[in-house]
């Protein structure tokens, strides 16, 4: 496959013959907010070149993903015609990203589409679009949708409704889904909790069955709501609500780990032979390697408790160099992390550089990043560990694609309490758009010393 690693060269892989090297191109472009490439991915809206056995259009998906991620509003209109091809799949991806862009002239032209008759049309998609953009005109069109036989498109109307109304029963409806045995009805209901935004939804989602990937999402999402309706003087002195929302983001950011897809604990067969405290201090390597890679969250736990017990007596290091599966490399950043010590410290740089090819690639840059904190606590640390950490987590302000890998950095930048640190945490909140990584910044500084 072809090297993309610039935007020049994504862009020339768009032409490239291989459909492959087309659809990473398209990705890439997305992923990195490439604004030039607009032009030519509202191109890849009418590419026919690669088309599936079933009708679609791989590539025309990711572009359309990629102009939501890029969020040009002059692409509006080249979405909205996408919606009428004959690929459902690109249907949806094009009004995920009229979401993301949040462009009002969208909104005829999506009740328009409410009202065609369509197999298989993404309706949950379309309601969600409806619940961001508020178009509450729509609501008696709607109404049917709350007894769909679908629990996604119940959550996703009720979450709508209560929007709308305020009406508590709405919400109930979604808290129930949350708890349902299904994992995938739980994290959409997490997901329309988010869109609606309100702290009453805050309790439910940290005690659900979820990943912390998606309880870390949610949280900022309640949070970000509130600090936009907030005046800038709240924003900068945050209530005592938002603080503790803050706390709790702060413990997600650190204790995360599950990744994105998580088995009901009671329902597997790893976690019935998992010991509910600890493993036994005889147990093997290799059977802490088969707990981290386990659906359980409670065995993966273990595993991380029995890698720490291995600290002294194992290169953790070493072993995190020489593993490729993710969940076992990710099982030994926490491991290395929980010991604090500065020995790990190349370990734990590698994996904040490594690029981010998915969800667990991005959790073990968020809990390396916060690990650089913990070391950095130590007043017995040579200038050159303390300034080896400071390098990096300044260079992982910098990165503009994950808004989590910033807030930890600024969670680690917090524990150095040094004038350097102030420096670097004032410039990056100039710069700095997410709006709940600058005001976690500014709750940084107000701790954090002017002085050496």
């Amino acid at each position: 496959m072809s090297l993309i690693n610039s935007a020049q060269t994504a862009l020339d892989a768009l032409d490239h013959q291989d459909a492959g090297v087309r659809y990473h191109a398209a990705w890439w472009l997305g992923k990195n907010r490439v604004s030039s490439a607009v032009p030519h991915l509202i191109a890849c809206l009418q590419d026919h070149r690669d088309r599936t056995s079933a009708g679609g259009y791989p590539l025309r998906r990711q572009a359309a993903r990629s102009l939501g991620m890029i969020g040009d509003l002059s692409c509006t209109s080249d979405l909205l015609e996408t919606l009428k091809t004959d690929d459902i799949q690109l249907h949806e991806a094009a009004i995920r990203s009229l979401i993301q862009m949040k462009t009002a002239p969208c909104l005829e032209a999506l009740t328009n589409y409410l009202d065609r008759d369509i197999q298989d049309k993404p309706i949950e998609a379309l309601i969600e679009a409806f619940t961001s953009y508020k178009n509450w005109g729509v609501c008696e069109k709607l109404r049917p949708f709350l007894n769909s036989p679908s629990e996604r498109i119940v959550s996703a109307t009720s979450a709508y409704f209560y929007a709308y109304t305020g009406k508590q029963k709405f919400l109930i409806t979604v808290f129930q889904l949350l708890q349902h045995e299904n994992r995938f009805v739980r994290q959409s209901a997490a997901f329309d909790l988010a869109r609606i935004a309100t702290i009453e939804c805050t309790n439910e989602l940290l005690n659900a069955n979820i990943p912390n990937n998606i309880k870390m999402f949610a949280i900022k999402s309640i949070l970000n709501t509130s600090l936009e309706s907030a005046s800038e003087q709240d924003s900068n002195n945050c209530t005592h609500q938002k603080k503790q929302l803050f706390n709790k983001l702060d413990q997600l950011v650190e204790e995360n780990f599950s990744g994105n897809l998580l088995l009901d604990q009671s329902k597997t067969q790893e976690n019935r032979n998992v010991p509910s405290n600890n493993v036994q201090e005889n147990t093997t390597l290799i059977d802490l390697f088969q707990l981290l890679k386990s659906p359980s969250l409670q065995a993966r736990e273990a595993g991380i408790k029995g890698l720490s017990q291995h600290v002294q007596s194992t290169d953790l290091a070493e072993l995190y160099f020489a593993e490729s599966d993710q969940d076992i490399k990710m099982g030994l950043i926490k491991a290395m992390a929980a010991s604090a010590h500065s020995k790990f410290l190349p370990a734990l740089i590698d994996a904040i550089g490594v690029e981010i090819g998915n969800h667990c690639q991005g959790n073990i840059r968020r809990v390396a990043a916060r690990a650089l904190g913990f070391i950095g606590r130590s007043e017995h640390n040579p200038s050159k560990i303390q300034d080896s950490i400071f390098e990096k987590l300044k260079w992982t302000l910098q990165y503009p694609d994950d808004w989590g890998l910033r807030y930890s950095a600024v969670l680690a930048l917090e524990d150095l309490q040094t004038s350097a640190v102030r420096n670097i945490l004032m410039l990056a909140e100039e710069s700095e758009m997410d709006l709940v990584v600058r005001t976690r910044m500014r709750r940084a500084l107000s701790t954090t010393t002017s002085t050496t």
